[in-house]
């Protein structure tokens, strides 16, 4: 609360403040009541395109660029990784070569914290919304706000961080395999005015008892945010999220094969899918958040509000209400809960089925067909549709019918509304973006539209194709079980009636295993998004309920969901680095009000809370 008074006494991008009543025609109810907030159901629909997030291409391969100032890896305030200078001998064997055996180079990057006004409700309004973006440096000096990184398997990338905003900020790269120093954890900031090299080295763990890579491992859809203690809701809200799609030559060879939704093997994109300026128009990224707009355009917050943010507003991409056209053949869509507190159960307005390929950073097995999935925040579904099956000028709506009308949950049981059928006529429908179907485009090797281009071929994936294999953690390999209880305590949020603390390490699992987690939510009728970080599990159970997990439950993740009063047990090996890492719930305000543990990997691993092993702070 201080920090957000001294940033608004500042010329904070936000109106912080609460009311005693709200507009009672919004479409959307909102977590606290704002009097004069633009009323949601006013705001235009369908003016605007969708914003396209625009990939950061590396300032150089393998020397240190120019924009680096003359500064060394490391040379500054909080050093980099060790495991940049002396790699564990627990990568697996050639996992950083290229095809012709050759060490892939380290990619360096340039990003920094800055504010600036972009225009978030629909142009036709006339305004401006001031925010806190990251925004990239490319060569030449080029700059993106809202960068995407595209990273490789295999391929190491040092991303130099530099905060030029007014508080402390820690960048966590969602869904990757990353070391401590670079994970971004809670405590270990970037102060204002300082900058950080995150290493990324982009490096799949090794399968038990091999020195093979967990292809199963290996991420599609990460994104980063801004993870700083007790401020990650508010900086997020403030706009510091990003995207970051990772390939490796498994996903490649579906590009390249046709299929998945690309342009094949005559594509520049599919040689070379980490290098920016070769787009995949038919691979877009949909995060869909929500926000209350002060009259002035400027996001209005209740900072003193820990039960969660909803808004009455809804945007994908940043935008509110957007329009994408689409051409009559097959889309990849990542799509992505990018609120504090809302769940959404998303279906096409005509009730079509679609292709569920993935489930957070990870590709199923196989596909799954699919009339509707729910997301909550921070997680991801990657799905395909094939618009193909539509006329040109046919319109169709993506909607949300999941009602939510405060912070404590969505309407209904989480087993219902994970249902990937809809059965019925929903009784809540809220229409977020259009689409409009038009004849397919001829493009060059390069993805862009060219009447002297071609039609490429539809991509040829269907339920029965073969995606990512799936390795199954087995009963043999549990060497610990653990439960942890998340809880309200005292109007806070606890696990195991504890609450976050930088120095204790509550978990301590033993390098080379794996552990077997009972998740409990022991909240009442809250509900509990949880994410792990470092590896991601699979689900067991549900012991609640009694059922093996829905289809798309039953592979890798990195965020379960816990309904009210639920028990989950999931099951994850620990490998590569040592901590610490956190894990969460990603409703933003629960884990700023304390409902954050740590564990720490550790060559001997114990039952209990020991101190933490290394700290990078």
């Amino acid at each position: 609360m201080l920090k957000t008074t001294l940033a608004t006494a500042a010329g904070s991008v936000f109106s912080i403040g609460s009311s005693s009543s709200a507009r009672a025609n919004d479409p959307l109810k909102i977590s606290s009541q704002f009097v004069g907030a633009i009323d949601g159901a006013i705001v235009p629909r369908w003016q605007d395109p969708l914003p396209i997030f625009q990939p950061l291409a590396p300032l150089s391969e393998d020397t240190i660029p120019a924009e680096y100032e003359g500064k060394a890896v490391g040379d500054v305030l909080h050093g980099v990784a060790p495991e940049y200078h002396t790699p564990p001998n627990t990568y697996p064997t050639g996992w950083n070569l290229d095809k012709n055996g050759q060490p892939n180079p380290t990619q360096f990057y340039l990003m920094d914290a800055v504010q600036a006004n972009i225009t978030r409700l629909p142009a036709s309004m006339g305004l401006q919304t001031p925010m806190w973006l990251y925004e990239g440096i490319g060569p030449n000096g080029s700059r993106t706000l809202q960068p995407q990184f595209r990273f490789h398997t295999g391929q190491p990338a040092l991303v130099r961080f530099r905060n030029k905003l007014p508080e402390e900020l820690s960048i966590h790269m969602h869904g990757g395999h990353w070391p401590s120093h670079s994970d971004g954890h809670a405590s270990f900031f970037t102060h204002p005015g300082q900058a950080r090299d995150y290493y990324y080295p982009n490096v799949l763990p090794r399968l038990p008892g091999t020195d093979k890579p967990d292809v199963s491992e290996a991420p599609s859809s990460m994104w980063f945010h801004d993870h700083a203690a007790d401020m990650t809701s508010v900086h997020v809200n403030r706009g510091l999220r990003g995207t970051a799609p990772n390939y490796d030559d498994l996903e490649c060879g579906l590009l390249a094969s046709g299929v998945l939704p690309g342009l094949g093997a005559d594509s520049d994109f599919a040689a070379k899918p980490g290098v920016a300026g070769f787009p995949n128009p038919y691979d877009i990224w949909l995060a869909i958040g929500d926000a209350v707009f002060h009259p002035t355009g400027a996001i209005w917050y209740d900072s003193n509000n820990h039960n969660g943010y909803l808004g009455n507003v809804e945007t994908v991409n940043g935008k509110a209400y957007p329009f994408l056209e689409v051409e009559a053949r097959k889309y990849r869509f990542r799509m992505h809960g990018a609120s504090s507190a809302r769940h959404r159960r998303y279906r096409l307005s005509n009730n079509s089925s679609f292709l569920r390929i993935a489930n957070d950073a990870f590709l199923f097995p196989k596909p799954q067909v699919v009339q509707a999935f729910c997301l909550s925040p921070g997680k991801r579904a990657d799905i395909v549709i094939d618009f193909s099956k539509f006329r040109p000028g046919t319109v169709i709506y993506l909607e949300n019918i999941l009602a939510q009308e405060n912070e404590r949950k969505p309407e209904g049981e989480l087993d219902d509304v994970e249902n990937p059928v809809v059965s019925g006529t929903p009784a809540f429908k809220h229409q977020l973006m259009k689409f409009i179907v038009t004849a397919p485009k001829k493009r060059n090797s390069r993805g862009l539209e060219d009447p002297n281009g071609r039609i490429y071929p539809n991509a040829t994936i269907t339920e029965n194709s073969s995606l990512r294999p799936h390795d199954v953690i087995h009963d043999h390999e549990i060497a610990a079980r653990r439960t942890l209880n998340f809880q309200r305590k005292n109007g806070q949020w606890a696990i195991n009636g504890a609450f976050y603390d930088e120095r204790i390490a509550n978990v301590c699992p033993t390098l080379g295993t794996a552990e077997e987690w009972t998740l409990t939510n022991g909240s009442g009728g809250w509900w509990h998004p949880v994410h792990i970080h470092l590896e991601s599990h699979q689900q067991v159970k549900n012991l609640s309920t009694g059922k093996a997990p829905w289809y798309h439950n039953s592979f890798k993740q990195d965020l379960t969901m816990l309904g009210s009063g639920t028990s989950i047990t999931i099951r994850q090996r620990f490998r590569t680095f040592k901590g610490p890492f956190v894990f969460h719930c990603h409703t933003n305000e629960h884990e700023d009000l304390e409902m954050m543990f740590q564990m720490d990997p550790r060559a001997v691993g114990s039952p209990r809370p020991q101190r933490v092993q290394q700290f990078f702070p």
